[in-house]
């Protein structure tokens, strides 16, 4: 199990905010430091602390754009150097790939937000030719943000998504996947609907969500408010895993409800009951209704 106390928690958090450096190094001091944890694990909070951070700071960066241009041609026209963009990202102690994107919005003020995003998936595309050495380093070398950061945490939850279903048809569950809910009209939908409930640890089980990610209080609270509440309220009470553990004080937050139950993986055996169908007698009775008729 990947459950962390919230003092354990917090030690965590208060690493990620006190260092200064690369989020991938960051992750690798982390293993060393907490290695009870996976790398998944840690990954994925110090992406939640990283958005966090640029929540807080993005009105601040925005505000200095004009100087933070200026600072970057300046030091750019000095050293030639490919890092300076990296370089200006962690002093912000921000993901490198947000900076490009601001930066390339004013340095490009006519281009539209599609063409920005386009720059920054291809820099080859950039005019200048140092400035698109730089967008390309921190295209590279960046983990928390950008275009192939979010590629591979699509595949990530696609993964996962894949594995959920796979466990539950080998566990002998009868579902309907999101597919199978948006042909039939629903708008917001879990990754399984049962079609036939069961029970776990005493609780009769609706719906499972998928979440390839760590449970935070901050973003349970957000996807129950967003996702979570809207199944229970329509479907009754359900799952939601974090594939990569939570913290403790999720599973028992206010705003959970009757509806939402909390794990960090597939239900186990044990802990599951289905209803049973004594199939051949359902078939005598409709046979006996069918002769009576």
């Amino acid at each position: 199990m990947v459950v962390i106390s919230v003092s354990r928690f917090t030690e965590i958090q208060n690493f990620i905010r006190n260092y200064h450096g690369l989020f991938v190094n960051c992750n690798l001091e982390l293993e060393a430091k907490f290695p009870e944890y996976s790398s998944d694990t840690l990954g994925s909070i110090i992406g939640k602390e990283v958005i966090q951070r640029v929540k807080s700071n993005h009105s601040k960066i925005n505000a200095r754009a004009a100087s933070l241009v200026k600072e970057y041609q300046t030091i750019a026209k000095q050293t030639l150097a490919h890092d300076v963009l990296q370089k200006m990202a962690i002093e912000w102690r921000i993901p490198s790939m947000v900076l490009c994107r601001i930066l390339l919005g004013n340095f490009f003020p006519d281009a539209s937000k599609s063409e920005i995003s386009e720059m920054m998936r291809m820099p080859d595309l950039i005019p200048d030719s140092l400035l698109a050495v730089n967008v390309g380093y921190c295209l590279y070398s960046e983990t928390m943000d950008g275009p192939i950061t979010d590629l591979v945490r699509r595949f990530i939850g696609e993964e996962y998504e894949v594995r959920l279903k796979k466990m539950a048809r080998e566990a002998g569950m009868v579902f309907y996947d999101e597919g199978d809910l948006r042909r039939t009209g629903y708008d917001k939908t879990p990754d399984l609907k049962m079609a036939v409930p069961f029970m776990f640890r005493g609780q009769v089980i609706n719906w499972i969500e998928s979440k390839a990610s760590f449970g935070d209080m901050d973003s349970h609270k957000r996807y129950v408010k967003d996702q979570l509440s809207s199944y229970g309220n329509r479907f009754g009470p359900g799952i939601v895993i974090y594939w990569f553990g939570y913290v403790e004080s999720i599973a028992d937050c206010p705003e959970n409800g009757n509806y939402v139950i909390v794990t960090d993986g597939f239900p186990a055996k044990h802990e599951m009951e289905f209803l049973k169908f004594d199939l051949p007698e359902f078939e005598e009775e409709i046979q006996s209704h069918d002769g009576d008729s």
